[in-house]
């Protein structure tokens, strides 16, 4: 796997991402406005208002109205991701199915505060629309893998088989596998290995420190697209333009007591006083 560039991995932990909260501030009073949702043969279009010049990122939700499910999935940055009328975001959903209803809203962060938008109209996804049949499977299957926790060394390692999604834009190439862990403050994505049976993750060399000394959760497995503001720049000089998520997976964790993995930072012994009176 190609190695990422830490200029990345700086991008990926500011933007401390949410994922899985289904508390989106429905009870919030100062929404702003909702984006507008276009549908053709080809693709489906949101159109997200630009609401501020400090817009650092964007994160877009969509609900699947048959069962009441949000799943995030993507992220926008500014200004890479602003199109040609510097009004608008697009944000081009593809992993959607045939005969589901949808609506969408998103989440601007700028300033260190977040603000939500109102959902948008609800819509349903016709045959002839650009969407896969039901008897795809837009995300991971586990079945019955799983993630055994070692105390110890503090390293997860998948038992068993996971399966790759099967919708045709999927590649090995494209989509990282992506590990969603969850902490007291942030839930967040990292990059893994492999999803192969056997595969060793170790979690101190992958966790940032604001994810040490605390209890945390794994969430689940998604794959991640990564789109660049202009490919052909050497890698240390792209920007991150736009980020696309399947929908999460979740996987049973054993070896953890309470479903809880606690990390703790790795600290060296104290030295000697060196001090000297001048």
């Amino acid at each position: 796997m190609k190695k990422v560039t830490s200029y990345v991995y700086i991008i990926l932990a500011f933007m401390g991402i949410t994922f899985f909260s289904c508390n989106l501030r429905l009870e919030d009073t100062s929404l702003s406005d909702k984006p507008g949702v276009n549908v053709t043969s080809n693709q489906i279009t949101l159109i997200i208002p630009k609401i501020s010049a400090d817009t650092k990122y964007i994160n877009v939700y969509r609900r699947d109205k048959d069962n009441d499910t949000i799943v995030n999935i993507g992220v926008l940055y500014h200004p890479q991701a602003l199109e040609n009328d510097n009004k608008n975001y697009c944000y081009i959903d593809t992993l959607v199915t045939t005969g589901k209803f949808y609506d969408y809203r998103v989440r601007y962060y700028s300033r260190g505060e977040y603000t939500y938008s109102e959902w948008s109209d609800k819509i349903k996804i016709e045959n002839g629309t650009a969407s896969y049949a039901s008897t795809y499977h837009l995300s991971y299957q586990a079945n019955n893998a799983t993630l055994i926790y070692d105390r110890t060394n503090y390293t997860l390692t998948i038992d068993g088989t996971i399966i790759e999604p099967d919708f045709s834009e999927f590649t090995s190439e494209h989509y990282k596998p992506m590990l969603i862990i969850k902490s007291p403050d942030a839930t967040q994505a990292f990059e893994i290995n492999s999803t192969a049976d056997g595969t060793v993750i170790t979690l101190r060399g992958m966790l940032p420190l604001d994810f040490l000394d605390k209890d945390l959760t794994i969430e689940g497995i998604v794959g991640q697209k990564t789109i660049y503001d202009d490919p052909t720049k050497p890698e240390d000089e792209r920007q991150i333009k736009s980020v696309v998520w399947t929908a999460p997976t979740v996987i049973t964790l054993f070896g953890a007591g309470s479903n809880k993995i606690n990390v703790p930072a790795q600290t060296g012994s104290a030295g000697l006083d060196y001090s000297r009176r001048g």
